[in-house]
Formats: structure tokens, sequence, C-alpha cells
């Protein structure tokens, strides 16, 4: 039977055996994010206005929108939406992609191994990803991740075939994929564009061919990137508005700066900013892993110094990497991996996985004849023990789920939000509810409303607001000091309105529910 077909059955198996197991215990839709992620979706097929436009527009900004085209058929499904099973469907899709890519890749990248070492290596490297704990677990979720290692390495190896065949279809194909990855996270950007450097030089011709080769890559591979340029002037007016917005990484971090205030030791130092990113890698793949794919690294760098361009697109793997530290480096994101004193973005770890899964096998080739063999023993048991020990506590100690428990269950915001609920399953407020869907939009999906019944930021009605609430809004939900609360504080004609005409059903924490008096 094919190996692909072969490897496809078995990281299928994987991919639903543990989403299955994480489902039942409650596990998979922890992270804030990964719930704003499903309602981001569910928003645009579930919207209170029915222009096409207007639903278009609750993508909005910073977030990339590979993840949310891909679940709008999933969300329509109320249990995928409030489950977040929708997400977790693309996450699980997006890992057995980026197992057979990783898997085909592999082949490519051991081609020239002696005897049937073309063969095993690409295994080892299939069983480096699909087996790792912390991917399995975050397969498991409705967060970006694994979307963008899916799209990350079929764009890698689409690109490392057309190495061998060079046709216009190929490196158009190579291209596609890539401006698919850079639609999933940003950290695909700076791989597109190193792979237009890669194409110029590895094009086989004269100046005008290479010139053509990169320029048509150039071209497809920038439609996303360019794309979600307009997509932020159009609606925000602002082509960087992700990238500089209120709601981006730079201006959460930014509104966030008291709390955040441990990260600024980290802003500005490059050393400390390598140090971090390599210790959330060694969280996420496991240290003998990590050493494993370092010494691969090495051995491959030496022995294949000569060729390297033929290999390029497997450096493009550790480009991200060089990313996050950049943008820890300019205080653009925090990264805090250390499960005693607390995790942040510790996530941001995984995907380079995917490189460690492609040059660890290469440790092996240091070894000759049959001390080859037990190499290849030794590296396997060496893998066994450490994704042992990485669950040897179990599931619920892995680092990339106890950041989400512990921000998305166990934090005291999350706790409000669970609170109130409960109160709203309990007692259902009436449609149309009044609310801002940025921190209570959990509580819509939770609490059995649906976005139809809402007037949230994304809707029309929202910007149409005067100096009372309109008259078919029966419940409105406050957070204090989101944008709602903030409205009612400068506008005291609307705020009057809620108090003469609303009234507070009850209050937890932060977070206060009003119906209105009936007359």
């Amino acid at each position: 039977m094919n190996a692909v077909l072969v490897l496809g059955v078995v990281a299928s198996i994987l991919s639903v055996s543990f989403f299955l197991y994480f489902f039942i215990q409650g596990m998979t839709n922890l992270y804030g994010d990964g719930v704003a992620h499903v309602n981001i979706a569910r928003k645009v097929v579930d919207s209170l206005d029915d222009s096409l436009w207007r639903r278009y527009i609750q993508i909005g900004s910073p977030w990339l929108p590979l993840q949310t085209f891909l679940m709008l058929p999933l969300v329509t499904d109320d249990r995928l939406w409030r489950t977040g099973a929708a997400g977790s469907i693309v996450s699980m899709i997006s890992f057995v992609i980026a197992g057979l890519s990783l898997y085909l890749f592999s082949k490519r990248f051991y081609e020239k191994a002696e005897g049937r070492w073309n063969e095993v290596l690409p295994i080892l490297s299939f069983a480096i990803f699909t087996l790792n704990p912390s991917v399995l677990y975050m397969q498991s979720t409705p967060m970006t991740e694994l979307v963008f290692m899916g799209a990350l390495m079929a764009a890698v190896y689409l690109l490392q075939r057309w190495f061998s065949e060079q046709t216009t279809r190929r490196l158009v194909a190579a291209a596609a994929g890539m401006t698919i990855a850079t639609l999933s996270r940003y950290e695909a950007w700076p791989v597109a564009a190193l792979s237009v450097l890669i194409v110029c030089l590895a094009s086989r011709g004269g100046v005008s061919v290479r010139l053509k080769d990169s320029g048509l890559f150039a071209v497809v591979a920038g439609a996303g990137p360019i794309y979600w340029l307009w997509h932020n002037w159009a609606i925000y007016g602002n082509a960087l508005e992700f990238l500089t917005g209120p709601n981006s990484a730079r201006g959460i971090s930014l509104q966030n700066r008291a709390m955040l205030g441990w990260s600024k030791i980290f802003v500005g130092s490059a050393s400390l900013d390598v140090l971090i990113l390599t210790v959330a890698v060694t969280v996420c793949v496991g240290p003998l892993v990590l050493l494993l794919g370092a010494t691969g690294f090495l051995k491959w760098s030496i022995s294949e110094r000569r060729s390297l361009l033929d290999n390029s697109p497997a450096l493009l793997l550790l480009a991200p990497f060089f990313f996050h530290v950049l943008r820890v480096y300019r205080g653009e994101i925090q990264v805090f991996p250390l499960s005693a004193f607390g995790l942040h973005n510790v996530r941001y770890g995984l995907p380079h996985l995917l490189a460690v899964a492609v040059f660890a096998p290469a440790s092996v080739l240091i070894f000759k004849g049959r001390t080859r063999r037990w190499a290849t023993a030794s590296v396997c048991l060496l893998i066994s023990a450490q994704y042992g020990y990485l669950l040897s506590e179990g599931p619920s100690q892995l680092a990339v789920y106890q950041e989400g428990y512990r921000n998305g269950v166990n934090s005291a915001a999350a706790r409000e939000r669970a609170r109130v609920a409960a109160l709203l399953n309990a007692d259902p407020p009436e449609p149309l509810t009044l609310m801002h869907s940025g921190a209570t939009g959990p509580l819509v999906s939770t609490s059995g409303m649906r976005f139809s019944q809402v007037i949230h930021e994304g809707t029309l009605r929202w910007y149409q607001l005067g100096d009372v609430i309109p008259p078919d809004v029966r419940t409105v939900i406050i957070q204090e000091g989101d944008p709602l609360n903030l409205r009612l504080r400068d506008n005291p004609a609307l705020a009057h309105d809620l108090t003469l005409n609303f009234r507070q059903r009850f209050v937890v924490g932060n977070i206060k529910v009003f119906s209105r008096e009936r007359n």
C-alpha cells in the first residue's frame, strides 16, 4: 500500500482519537483566543445585518482570515460553534496535512541517504511530529497554530518540489501554497519574502529567467499580504491596522503595560529574546528532541555545506523563530514559558517542531554501518522517553494546556464570565441584546444567545446609537472598562436612558446585566 496513504490513515486515527479524548474531558475549547476565533466565523454567518459587506467585515483585524474562511461551513451548526469543535476540525485536518507534507518533504530532503535510510528517516520525521503531545493537544483546539503549521509545511514542500523540476506550473503551485500560508499567521510573511530570494538564486538560467521566475513567484505569493493590506484599509481606512491598531499585538501590549511590566526586560535584549524563545520551543518539543534537532542540523550543515542552496527550503522553517525573536525584541509580543511562575504565549514555541522534525533524523547519519541501526534505535527510544515524560503527569499538565486553562478558565475574568453564563442559561435574556463582543463575546456562545440577536461593535446599529437605547433592545450587558461602558460614561444622556428604562438584573464582578422595565 502507498506509504502516503498509510501515514495519512495513521495521522487521521491519531488526530480523531486525541480529539475525542480531549473533547470528552472538556479540554478542547479553553483558550480565549480559540473562543474568539469560532465566534468571528459565527458572526459572519449569523450577522444581524443582511448585506454581504457587513457580514464580511466581521472578520475584522488583526487575526488573518484563513481559519475563519475554513470554519464558515462548520460554524452554522450550533453545537460545532458553541463547543469550538468547528475550529478543532479545521486544526485536525491541518494536522494531517502538516504530517503528510512533512513526510513528503523529508523524502526529498533525505533522498541522497544510502540504502533504505531514505525511507526510514522520513518516517522518523513524521513520527517526531505526529506523536508530539503538545501538537496532539493543540490540533484538538480551535487555535491557529496547526492551521499555520499545515499551510507552511505544504508551501515549503511545494517549493522543494519545484527545485527538482522547475516548471511554471510547479512554481505557481509553490507560490499559491505560500500565499495561503501568509493568510494563516504573520510568521509566514518573512518566509514568503525569503522564498522569493531563494527562487531567484535557485532558478536555472540566465538573469532574465531568474527575474522572470522570482517575479512570478513574488506576484502570486504576495497576493495574500496585499489582500490583507487592502482588507484593513477598506474597513478601517488604515492598511496597517493589523500592526498598529488598538486590537493589534502592539496595541494590546500598550493597553496592558501595567500587567506586562515584567516583559520590559526582554525589549531590546536580543540574547534574552533568543533564550526565552528557545525555552518556549523546549517546553513544547522537549529538550531531548530539540537536542536531536540541533545535532541533526549541524550534521546536515557540515555535510551539505557545498550544496546548501539545493535544500534551502528547509532553512525557511527556521525563519519563524527569528521572526518571533524580533517581535519580542520590539515589545510587540510577550512570551513567558515557565510554568512555575506563569505561562504566556508558550504555544509560540510549537511551530518550530516542524524544523526539529526535519533535521532530527539527520543525527543518525553521523554513524556508519551497523552502528547507525543502533543509533536509530537509540533515537527512537530517546523520543519515546521524552514524549512519555511530557505526558508523565497527565495531558492536563502539558504547558500548552495549562496556558489555556490558567488564562481562559481559571483567571478571575474567565470565572466571572462562567458565572454570568450560568445565570443567563438559568434565566435566558430577552433579545435584542446590546453588548460589546470583545471581552464579553464568549457569553454569546456559552449562554444560548445568537449573534443575530445581538447589537455589537460589528453591526451597523452599534454606530447608530444616539442618546437613547433602541426600544427593541431588551437586555444590556456591560463589563467595566469595555467600549460600551466607556460610551455610557461619555454620553450622559445614553447612561440616563439606561438608568430610566432598565433594571439591573445582577452583577458578577465587573459584569453587569440589565433588563428593560416592562411598561
